[in-house]
C-alpha cells in the first residue's frame, strides 16, 4: 500500500514539528500493540513501558502542535484533541502501512472522555 504524497507534503511543509512528532507517536503506538501483555525475562512489564513511551510521545506531539501554530496554549482540551485527531488522520492517509499503530489510535480517539483527560493531564 502506498500513501498519498499530498498529505505527506502538506504535513511536512506546513507543520514540520508536528510531522516529526507524529512519526514518533505512531512508532510508540505500534510499540503498545506489539508489547501488550508481555514481560521480560526478569518480570518487567513491556506493555507499561510502551504506554509510558506513548505518553511521552503524545506530550511532545502536543508541544509540537503549539510550535507549529496548530493549537494555542489557551485552546480547550476538546479542541486540542480534535486537531490532534485531524493531523493524525492526515498522517494515516500519508502512511497507511502502520495498521497496528492505527488500531491503538482508534481505541485512543474512540473514548473521547479518556482521551480528553489524558490530554489535560499531559498539558
Amino acid at each position: 500500500m502506498t500513501g498519498s504524497k499530498l498529505f505527506e507534503e502538506q504535513l511536512r511543509i506546513m507543520t514540520p514539528h508536528t510531522y516529526n512528532s507524529l512519526q514518533k507517536l505512531v512508532m510508540a503506538m505500534a510499540g503498545i500493540s506489539k508489547n501488550a501483555g508481555k514481560k521480560t525475562f526478569f518480570g518487567r512489564d513491556k506493555g507499561q513501558e510502551a504506554y509510558d513511551k506513548f505518553l511521552k510521545s503524545l506530550k511532545a506531539a502536543l508541544q509540537s502542535m503549539v510550535l507549529d501554530g496548530v493549537i494555542r496554549e489557551s485552546s480547550s482540551n476538546e479542541d486540542i484533541l480534535n486537531e490532534l485527531e485531524s493531523k493524525f488522520n492526515n498522517f494515516k492517509m500519508a502512511f497507511p502501512n502502520w495498521q497496528d499503530a492505527y488500531a491503538v489510535s482508534d481505541m485512543f480517539f474512540e473514548n473521547k472522555e479518556d482521551a480528553i483527560s489524558t490530554v489535560e493531564r499531559l498539558r
